[in-house]
């Protein structure tokens, strides 16, 4: 039981999602109606699983939470950190919504990506804006726009030649839990997951260094309410970069920098006060919407 009165069910298992198995991960409180849908899109080499802790927290808040593991990772179908576009990985994101959506019903929905994810939701937002316009808002944790320390353009350009040529061959990257949080027992937890890998294929790696590049140049097309947290001291992705597309899409984003602490600021030593801030600004969010509807909002 928790403040809400509440008991959580925890589920996870493969499901059927526009005609592909995706394993799916779930975090519903059970004894009382959810407030609002959170739509978790994890990392590179990541999966839903893994965020456990954000999910029973947020579900212990009153919200429904849903992760599915993306092709390629943890325990859905795909070689290891391959993709066949970048599309695809979008249409994976709206997958993912779609299913939260058909499990609980019209209530006010958000995506949270994170990092590679981060990078997804916030293309998403950008790309695809007539699915988005449903969504309450999107929160992108220490978004994947540009690495803390970015290859040279010419080593880029290479990268591109062979990903057209060979775009499955890959690159295993190196483990650098230190640089995800300073919690020791986080540390362990990710060096002991059997579902996390580092294979990152060509396609995959300047796919997603393009698209955040293309991101940050689009910044002030964005037209849904945006989140923006990230680790004021993440040596992994750019929080410059975060700070950049914010001062551009100042009109629909906020951010959060959070002092002390590293990449993956849910698995930190302040996930909890982290928790808390998402569930307030989404509740924000949803007094905003129901006080001020867009017209887009009122055609969704």
């Amino acid at each position: 039981m928790n403040d809400y009165g509440s008991t959580i069910l925890c589920d996870a298992q493969p499901i059927q999602v526009r005609g592909r198995t995706r394993f799916a991960h779930s975090w519903i409180p059970t004894n009382v109606a959810p407030w609002a849908s959170l739509t978790v899109v994890h990392g590179f080499g990541d999966h839903g699983g893994r965020y456990a802790g954000l999910g029973t927290s947020l579900a212990a808040m009153g919200l429904a939470v849903f992760a599915l593991d993306l092709v390629g990772h943890g325990r859905s179908p795909g070689r290891r950190g391959c993709i066949a576009s970048y599309d695809e990985l979008l249409d994976e994101v709206e997958s993912s919504i779609e299913h939260g959506s058909e499990l609980v019903g019209k209530v006010p929905k958000f995506v949270f990506g994170q990092s590679m994810g981060g990078n997804l939701v916030l293309n998403l937002a950008l790309r695809r804006k007539e699915f988005c316009h449903s969504l309450y808002g999107i929160i992108a944790g220490s978004p994947m726009l540009r690495a803390a320390t970015m290859p040279k353009e010419r080593i880029m350009d290479a990268g591109r030649w062979l990903a057209k040529r060979i775009p499955n061959w890959r690159i295993k990257a190196p483990v650098q839990v230190t640089k995800l949080s300073q919690d020791r027992r986080a540390q362990d937890a990710y060096l002991r997951d059997p579902f996390v890998h580092r294979a990152m294929s060509l396609r995959l790696a300047t796919e997603l260094i393009d698209s955040g590049k293309w991101a940050l140049e689009h910044a002030q097309e964005l037209e849904t309410p945006t989140l923006i947290t990230h680790g004021a001291d993440d040596t992994l992705t750019s929080p410059e970069a975060s700070q950049e597309f914010a001062r551009v899409a100042s009109k629909f984003t906020k951010l959060k920098l959070w002092a002390g602490c590293r990449h993956d600021v849910h698995d930190d030593l302040q996930r909890e006060r982290f928790f808390a801030y998402l569930s307030d600004w989404m509740k924000r969010q949803c007094v905003v919407s129901f006080c001020v509807p867009s017209d887009k909002q009122q055609a969704a």
